[in-house]
């Protein structure tokens, strides 16, 4: 059970618990109640919480305010490898929370088919046209990266690329509002943005200024499905470069945007040209960030410099997001050459504990949750890990999201039954 007492450099976030132990064995009625399905023996639920918690208490009274009132929106922002970019794992999160805390759209997303690569069940992207690709591993080669760890670029006028959303997990994932993140100069072409039948619905250019890189639209109905075509209007436009969208539906609720690279470590974040700056378009509450794998992988290697790249990370998106409270997490345990011991897990385990302690942040120790030390076996026993030993089967992301949920929740509970007995 997370408990919200004073912990070594916390006491900026100090809060008296004396009512909430007092009433340990009462239940609040805005508690809220969770339980995973199918269950594992191997799962430690006891230690599933997030530490720290007392860092988070402003992001769980907006949960409740929204619980109750159902007039905001809440976003979250979780950063990651290839882990994240799969969206199993966020899209069980995201699921949960929208079921239980409304659905204000689908969120940040990326149109990875273009970009010849994985993108999330939840969308569908195509185009006839030639597009370049770049991910956030090669921050040393042409094209910036933003903010969906994966950056497009076409030199070709009339080029399209159609979007479509599908509902999943009974979420209905329709949109009326249209986030672009694009490099935005003189240079850009122009966009304009058709619905299912062809009509033109909005146009998207570089000639408004208001916000850096970024365009927002309002479509006049929720759809789920929009093409967006580039528009030379004068010669200085010769391409026209994408880092992600966002997308929304102007209802209250949980905006749970998710963006991952394969490969990704902590440093190619860092030395990502407009990931930051672009993530304050996002206005996160929360920022969740799951990275480490790929520093654990290079073991015996471990990078001297990972906990200060992480520093310059977090330091980043706080000096670009200053209201955003912050979660980190561990990588699970997870094999090297698919079937040996990789003890860089714990070292890297380690140093992100040490990190989040040391800065007064959250975690979540899914290592720890997930079994801890050879838990792989475990997750390879029981179908929930792919064969070369470092992914993870659709049910295995799909339970470690659920895990995480059910540790916020614990968290939330713990909140809830302090501040509103």
């Amino acid at each position: 059970m997370p408990c919200f007492m004073k912990s070594t450099g916390m006491s900026k976030y100090f809060i008296i618990w004396h009512l909430l132990i007092l009433s340990h064995g009462l239940m609040a009625q805005d508690t809220l109640a969770f339980r995973i399905q199918p269950t594992y023996d191997f799962i430690d639920s006891d230690s599933n919480t997030i530490s720290n918690p007392a860092t988070l208490v402003s992001f769980y009274d907006k949960l409740y305010k929204l619980k109750k009132q159902k007039e905001t929106t809440v976003n979250i922002l979780h950063i990651g490898d290839s882990h994240i970019q799969a969206d199993y794992l966020t899209q069980a999160i995201r699921a949960h929370m929208q079921h239980e805390f409304g659905n204000a759209g689908r969120g940040l997303v990326f149109p990875g088919r273009v970009g010849r690569t994985h993108e999330p069940q939840t969308i569908h992207s195509s185009s006839s046209a030639e597009w370049e690709s770049k991910r956030i591993l090669y921050t040393d080669q042409p094209l910036p990266i933003g903010i969906g760890a994966m950056t497009i670029q076409t030199k070709a006028t009339e080029a399209a690329i159609l979007l479509k959303t599908k509902s999943l997990d009974s979420i209905d994932n329709a949109f009326n509002k249209v986030t672009f993140f694009f490099q935005k100069d003189f240079s850009s072409y122009n966009l304009v943005v058709k619905d299912s039948a062809g009509q033109y619905l909005a146009y998207v250019g570089p000639y408004t200024f208001e916000t850096k890189n970024t365009s927002r639209i309002l479509l006049p109905v929720s759809v789920n499905q929009i093409e967006f075509q580039t528009l030379q209007s004068t010669p200085a436009q010769n391409q026209f470069t994408l880092f992600g969208l966002a997308l929304e539906n102007g209802k209250p609720g949980i905006l749970y945007h998710a963006t991952g690279g394969n490969g990704a470590k902590v440093k190619h974040f860092v030395e990502a040209t407009y990931f930051g700056e672009q993530t304050q378009e996002l206005t996160p509450d929360l920022i969740i960030i799951s990275l480490g794998t790929n520093e654990a992988i290079d073991h015996p290697y471990i990078d001297p410099k990972f906990s200060s790249y992480l520093d310059t990370f977090v330091n980043q998106l706080k000096s670009n997001n200053p209201e955003a409270l912050f979660l980190l997490t561990t990588p699970l345990d997870f094999y090297k050459k698919k079937t040996r011991r990789n003890p860089g897990v714990e070292i890297i385990r380690s140093k992100i504990l040490e990190y989040a302690d040391t800065h007064g942040l959250a975690y979540w120790d899914l290592y720890t949750s997930g079994g801890g030390k050879h838990s792989a076996d475990q997750w390879k026993k029981n179908n929930l890990m792919q064969p070369d030993g470092i992914h993870f089967t659709k049910a295995g992301y799909i339970l470690q999201g659920s895990l995480l949920y059910e540790a916020l929740i614990k968290g939330y509970n713990e909140y809830v039954r302090y501040r509103y007995p």
